[in-house]
């Protein structure tokens, strides 16, 4: 599988990882890992945020309509 933003500029480079939101192949010079935190409900109504994170694999498009969300919560 070939990355897409590679193909995008005409260029051709193997995919390491598909982005987690898109499923877009992306190269090791396109794909971004970023660490989402875990949260767990307990009872009544209240989480906690659990000490190991998540690793996420974005491509940048999905990285950044992913931060303009948070910005704005």
């Amino acid at each position: 599988m070939h990355c897409y933003e590679c193909s995008e500029t005409g260029e051709s480079r193997e995919a390491v990882g598909l982005c987690h939101h898109c499923s877009a192949a992306l190269c090791a010079e396109h794909i971004f890992a970023i660490t989402d935190p875990m949260i767990a409900q307990v009872p009544l109504s209240k989480e906690i945020t659990l000490p190991k994170r998540a690793r996420v694999l974005l491509c940048r498009t999905c990285k950044a309509a992913l931060e303009q969300a948070r910005r704005v919560a």
